[in-house]
């Protein structure tokens, strides 16, 4: 459980779905996993890249919508925490 705890120190939800579980952490937002045994410093690494990466698209599409407010950074604390 300690090389879980900097990715679950702000709190962490699991939720039983039909095909699995659906976690829920602040870094890594929600995924999906089929058994518990896949909650590995690996996938939360993954899982916290996949979001960074989101978060880059967002704030391109941002960009597209808004121009040079985007560029500014005026809406990065929308997509921090």
């Amino acid at each position: 459980m300690i090389e879980l705890k900097e990715w679950i120190e702000d709190g962490i939800t699991i939720r039983k779905t039909n095909s699995g579980y659906q976690v829920f952490t602040i870094p890594t937002q929600h995924f999906d996993i089929n058994d518990l045994s896949e909650l590995t410093p690996e996938r939360f690494v993954i899982e916290v890249e996949k979001q960074q990466k989101n978060i880059e698209m967002q704030n391109e599409l941002l960009g597209l919508a808004f121009g040079k407010r985007v560029e500014a950074g005026l809406f990065d604390d929308l997509f921090t925490k």
